[in-house]
C-alpha cells in the first residue's frame, strides 16, 4: 500500500483562524475551485489534471491590449466575478491580453478571451457557448465539480501544472470560467505558448485544442547579498532575492536545518513598509537540497499573490520552522509501558489496554508536552491518529516513506473516537474497531508525536531588508 505519510502529517497542522480567514477572502470567489500544488522538499509532488493523448497546435490570434479592453463587459464580468486575485489586479492594470480563437467539438464553441502572465503565474479565461448545454449538467453523478475537465502539454501525468479553476458560471453570451496555472520554472521562453485541451464541457465529450502565446514582462529582480540572516539553535534562514511582478511577489532564500531535521518545514509570513502581510500563495517550493554531516541546506522559492510597490523600501520577514518526525512504532508490553519520541522527548505511558467485543481501548498519559503551546484540536487529532500495525509488516530502521510504501492494505488499523478524559493532566483515550479474530500480540502500536512538534512553531527573529536601491 502506497501512503504519503507527509501529506497527511501536513493535514493534521492546525490552521490559524486568521490565516484561513484571509486566504479564503484573497483565494476563493464566486465558488472557485482550488487545487494547491502541495509539495515536500523530500518529496517532489505534481498536481495533475488529467490524462489524455497528444496535443495539436493551433494557432492564434494575439491582439495587443489597449484601453478598449476595460470596456468589454463580458471581460469586466470575468475578472469581476470568476477570475483570481492576480489576474483582477492585471486585468485592472491593463496587462491582460485579450485573444479571440474559437475550436469547436460535438456542436460546442470553446473561445479562449484573455490570457495573463505574472512571475510565474499563468491565467487565461475562456467562453461556451451551445445551444446544447445546461448548467445542471455540473450536478450530475461524477461530473467534474468545476463543470469542465482539461489536460496540458500531451497530457502526460508528469507534464501537468499545479493550478485553480474557476465553475462554469452561466451568463447572455454563454458559459464563462477562469483558470490560472504555476509554471515549475521561474522563467519561460520569448515564444512561449500553452497548449491546453479540453475534454468535457458540461457533461459533452469532445476535443477544444488551443496552443496560447503567453506575453512576457521582465520582472524587477532585487539580488540580496545574502548577509542578513537570522539564527536560531540549528535553524537559519538567509534571503537571496526579491522577484517583484505586476501582481506577485517572489522570494528565493537558503534555509538550514539540523542533519535529523530532514521532514522539517520552512513558513514564512512578509510584511511590507506600510506594515501591511502579503498574500501566500505558494511557500517553501524546493529548488535545490545539499546535505552534510551537520545540517541540511536547502534552496527555497515562496511565492505571493501580493505586489511591492514604489513606497515599500524594505520589507519584514518572520520565518518560523514546524518539526516533524515519522510515527513511532513500538509493541505492546505488560501494562503500564512507555512509549517515547525518537526525537523530542514526548512520551506517553499506556496505563491500560482494555478489549471489549469488537473494541480495543488505550488509556494513557501524556509526558513532556507542552499543553500551553497546543490547544484542544491537537490532543483529539493526536488521540484519533494513533493506529496498529501489525508488527510482522514493520521494517525496523526504515524512514516513513518506505515504512508507508511497504504496507499491505490490512496492515494498518486506524482509530475512531478518540478522547480527552482529562486535559490538564493529559489523561486520553483512543479506540479501534477489531475483528473477532484479532490477536493483540501481532500488532505493535504507531504514535504520531510528530503532531505536536508541528502545531508548536519555532519562530525565527525577524529579518528586515532594505529594498530602496
Amino acid at each position: 500500500m502506497k501512503k504519503d505519510w507527509f501529506e497527511e502529517r501536513w493535514n493534521s497542522i492546525e490552521v490559524p483562524e486568521e490565516e484561513l480567514d484571509k486566504a479564503i477572502t484573497n483565494g476563493i470567489q464566486a465558488g472557485k475551485k482550488e487545487t494547491p500544488n502541495k509539495k515536500h522538499w523530500k518529496l517532489p509532488a505534481m498536481v495533475s489534471s488529467a490524462a489524455a493523448s497528444l496535443i495539436l497546435v493551433s494557432g492564434l490570434v494575439f491582439s495587443p491590449i489597449t484601453e478598449v479592453l476595460a470596456k468589454v463587459p463580458l471581460l469586466n464580468f470575468v475578472y469581476d466575478e470568476i477570475s483570481f486575485p492576480v489576474g483582477s489586479e492585471l486585468f485592472n492594470k491593463q496587462l491582460v491580453t485579450e485573444l479571440n480563437e474559437t475550436a469547436t467539438s460535438n456542436g460546442v464553441d470553446v473561445t479562449i478571451t484573455s490570457a495573463y502572465y505574472d512571475n510565474t503565474l499563468l491565467g487565461i479565461t475562456f467562453k461556451v457557448t451551445s445551444d446544447q448545454l445546461s448548467i445542471e449538467a455540473m450536478d450530475r453523478k461524477n461530473s467534474p465539480q468545476a463543470g469542465y475537465s482539461y489536460y496540458l502539454f500531451n497530457g502526460d501525468e508528469q507534464n501537468q501544472w499545479g493550478g485553480s479553476m474557476s465553475q462554469l458560471k452561466e451568463t447572455e453570451e454563454g458559459f464563462v470560467g477562469a483558470m490560472e496555472f504555476q509554471q515549475r520554472d521561474q522563467s519561460i521562453g520569448e515564444d512561449f505558448t500553452l497548449p491546453i485541451t479540453f475534454t468535457s464541457i458540461l457533461g459533452k465529450k469532445g476535443t477544444w485544442k488551443f496552443d496560447i502565446p503567453i506575453e512576457q514582462r521582465t520582472p524587477e529582480k532585487i539580488i540580496i547579498d545574502g548577509h542578513d540572516t537570522t539564527t536560531k539553535g540549528g535553524y537559519s534562514f538567509s534571503l537571496n532575492s526579491i522577484t517583484k511582478g505586476e501582481a506577485t511577489t517572489i522570494l528565493n532564500y537558503t534555509t538550514t536545518r539540523p542533519k535529523n531535521g530532514e521532514d522539517d518545514h520552512f513558513s514564512i509570513d512578509v510584511e511590507d513598509a506600510q506594515g501591511d502581510q502579503l498574500s501566500k500563495r505558494n511557500i517553501g517550493k524546493t529548488l535545490s537540497v545539499n546535505k552534510t554531516n551537520e545540517s541540511i541546506k536547502v534552496k527555497e522559492q515562496s511565492l505571493f499573490s501580493s505586489t511591492l510597490n514604489e513606497k515599500d523600501d524594505y520589507i519584514l520577514i518572520h520565518p518560523k520552522v514546524s518539526r516533524d518526525e515519522f510515527d513511532t512504532i513500538q509493541a505492546f508490553q505488560k501494562t503500564p509501558f512507555e512509549i517515547q519520541s525518537d526525537r523530542f522527548g514526548y512520551t506517553i505511558v499506556v496505563e491500560n489496554v482494555q478489549m471489549n467485543h469488537r473494541l480495543l481501548t488505550i488509556d494513557y498519559y501524556l509526558k513532556n508536552v507542552d499543553r500551553e503551546k497546543l490547544k484542544k484540536d491537537n490532543f483529539l487529532n493526536f488521540a484519533n491518529q494513533i493506529k496498529l500495525i501489525r508488527s510482522e509488516d514493520v521494517i525496523a530502521g526504515a524512514d516513513g516513506q518506505a515504512q508507508y510504501e511497504a504496507l499491505k492494505e490490512d496492515s494498518l488499523i486506524y482509530g475512531n473516537n478518540g478522547e480527552i478524559i482529562n486535559q490538564g493532566e493529559l489523561h486520553l483515550q483512543s479506540t479501534f474497531e477489531i475483528k473477532s479474530n484479532f490477536n493483540l500480540k501481532e500488532y505493535s502500536l504507531m504514535v504520531p508525536f510528530g503532531i505536536f512538534s508541528s502545531n508548536a512553531p519555532i519562530e525565527l527573529d525577524p529579518i528586515k531588508i532594505d529594498i530602496s536601491f
